[in-house]
């Protein structure tokens, strides 16, 4: 099964290109950078700009304690691109030159209809978040803001136009501990998800997969809508108990929020 990913540069993405290159016969890399407006602290007030800049650097140094310092498969081709440069007709040409049977896409910009409609049902979405419940972006973080740790996770889906709305094909937990920072819980959604985004790939390649349509309309995300005091109040939440209690009684919580999983484990 010929793969490409569509991806960005952080050590997040390097760790889904390896494990698609370990789990899949891996052809391209195409990788986009990031925004850099996410990280920006120009406009806000001395103490507002301290958080955020604190807030990355433990995401960074969550990241490395998960991944640790690796870099993208040596043996993969990899073409990297500017920021909203992933969705261009040279693009689509490296697509079509390498002619891959699933493109998967990780942390780019939403992917135009023109790239979509080329490869139908052949792109799918590894989307940080549980469709239909939060869609959109920070859809990690937003759940943990409304106390509802239930719905952390990744959604694996047929990308279409309409933003994490595609047919899905799996969905995934964290296996998460009362002690878990923020961060450790995104990566640790992120680990789980590596381990069977290969499996599930093929399932759905040898037709073992049928996608099951979402049927809920919910809000889509905007990192716009994380600010500042919304940040600090996803940390009190998890300083005050948020995990534990949700650990408390996961499994009447999580029925209340049902998954599709397509992995007897």
């Amino acid at each position: 099964m010929r793969t490409v990913l569509l991806t960005s540069n952080s050590l997040r993405h390097k760790y889904i290109a390896q494990c698609l290159a370990l789990g899949t016969d891996l052809q391209l890399i195409i990788t986009e950078e990031k925004s850099a407006t996410i990280e920006n602290t120009e406009e806000l007030i001395e103490t507002d700009a301290r958080f955020i800049k604190d807030h990355f650097k433990s995401r960074s140094a969550s990241e490395e304690k998960f991944f640790g310092n690796m870099g993208f498969p040596e043996d993969i081709i990899q073409i990297e691109l500017q920021y909203k440069e992933i969705n261009t007709e040279l693009t689509l040409e490296f697509l079509k030159e390498t002619d891959p049977d699933i493109i998967v896409l990780f942390g780019t910009s939403i992917i135009k209809d023109f790239i979509l409609k080329a490869f139908p049902n052949k792109i799918i979405n590894l989307h940080l978040g549980l469709s239909p419940y939060y869609k959109g972006s920070a859809t990690n973080l937003f759940p943990l803001l409304y106390g509802q740790p239930q719905c952390l996770g990744a959604t694996i889906h047929l990308a279409e136009k309409k933003v994490d709305s595609g047919k899905i094909l799996h969905q995934l937990r964290p296996d998460l501990s009362e002690d878990d920072n923020l961060h450790d819980a995104g990566n640790k959604v992120i680990k789980r998800a590596g381990t069977q985004l290969p499996e599930i790939l093929k399932l759905y390649f040898r037709g073992k997969i049928i996608p099951i349509m979402q049927k809920a309309s919910r809000k889509i995300y905007r990192n716009s809508d994380l600010t500042t005091d919304r940040l600090r109040n996803i940390y009190d939440n998890i300083e005050k108990g948020l995990f534990s209690t949700y650990l408390m009684d996961k499994e009447q919580i999580d029925k209340k929020y049902p998954i599709i999983s397509n992995l007897k484990r």
